[in-house]
């Protein structure tokens, strides 16, 4: 039973990540979102009276990554919780024997690792809605500021779509603590969902 669980559980891993890799290497809708970004940010900042606009959809895209960064926080908790009635209930040296500390590992450092990417993301987020309240014109110090709106927005951007990305995976792999069943059935559904949602 204990050698099916694991086996069940790698076939989920690996078609996950299969398909994380998958999706970042091809890059195709990353740089096109990416694009569309650098175009709003020159065309917002060439309309007079736009600013507001940008403030404010900058605003929209902060609070978006803080309420994602709060969401993991509690499904962090949840996962501590659930994993700490499973492991009081073995032995110290029965945590590693039966997996229950990987299976507790995975979903926990995946979701740090999500909230530490929407947070970056809400900090980059908040020195954008700075670099576009700059002044702007043509001037040396006006390109230096789009510039530097550029490059904050897509790199918050990017840290938003990979925080995601990690939520997804932790969602995938905290159902493991229910068994390896459990947690392929969520990752057929992660991907399954990930693949109609491009479908064009």
């Amino acid at each position: 039973m204990l050698a099916t669980d694991w086996i069940v559980a790698w076939i989920a891993l690996f078609l996950l990540a299969g398909r994380f890799a998958w999706v970042m290497l091809r890059g195709g809708e990353a740089q096109q979102s990416m694009e569309l970004r650098r175009t709003w940010i020159k065309r917002v900042l060439a309309a007079p009276g736009a600013e507001i606009l940008a403030i404010q959809t900058v605003r929209n895209s902060m609070m978006a990554s803080s309420l994602m960064a709060t969401t993991a926080v509690l499904a962090l908790m949840g996962v501590i919780s659930i994993g700490h009635g499973q492991m009081t209930a073995l032995a110290p040296a029965q945590w590693m024997q039966g997996g229950t500390g990987v299976k507790l590992l995975l979903p926990l450092a995946l979701l740090t690792a999500s909230i530490i990417l929407f947070s970056k993301a809400v900090r980059l987020y908040h020195r954008t809605g700075y670099s576009l309240g700059l002044p702007h014109g043509g001037s040396d110090a006006a390109d230096t500021a789009e510039a530097a709106a550029i490059n904050e927005l897509t790199r918050a951007a990017r840290l938003y779509r990979n925080g995601w990305r990690a939520f997804y995976a932790a969602i995938a792999t905290a159902a493991w603590l229910a068994g390896g069943w459990m947690m392929l059935t969520a990752t057929v559904v992660i991907v399954a969902i990930d693949i109609a949602a491009r479908i064009e």
